[in-house]
């Protein structure tokens, strides 16, 4: 078994293995209308991840975060930055989020481990929520995600920005 890490708002912490929001809007590795749960290697690289995405607020006004501790099988395929076009790490996601073309479609492999953009040397694991061994996913921990207010710069930002 393999474990993974994911952060989830805790408005939407009910339901921590939607793959709603990444069908609908897509990511880095998938295109809207495929659906992908995107997890990490470790609880540090989580909120890492969480954090580029959060919008320029205070620090108050940062979503709470709940941690998710899974297990799935180690039904593992790697990709690594070396294996990867040049491209890989761009800031848009127009060219990256066919790269996994063959994988998105049909998943021959539960998980898709990825490099991290923010942290190169560490890996995102993508789970395919059509892969049969999804359903075997196990939730072993979920707790509050506390960010440490010295990890926001929310300086220059007015009380009011949301």
């Amino acid at each position: 078994m393999l474990t993974v890490y994911r952060t989830v708002k805790a408005k939407y912490s009910q339901e921590p293995l939607a793959t709603e929001g990444a069908r609908l809007f897509g990511g880095r590795w998938n295109p809207k209308g495929y659906a992908l749960l995107y997890t990490t290697s470790s609880p540090a690289l989580a909120l890492v991840e969480s954090l580029v995405h959060q919008p320029r607020v205070k620090y108050e006004k940062l979503p709470k975060l709940v941690l998710f501790t899974l297990q799935v099988p180690d039904d593992v395929v790697f990709f690594s930055a070396e294996s990867l076009p040049a491209y890989w790490n761009e800031e848009s996601y127009e060219r990256t989020q066919w790269l996994l073309r063959d994988w998105l479609t049909a998943p021959t492999n539960l998980v898709a481990a990825v490099p991290s953009v923010v942290v190169p040397m560490s890996y995102n694991y993508l789970l395919h929520p059509a892969h049969p061994r999804f359903r075997e996913i196990e939730i072993i921990k979920q707790e509050i995600f506390p960010v440490e207010r010295r990890l926001w710069r929310d300086e220059g930002l007015s009380s009011e920005t949301e």
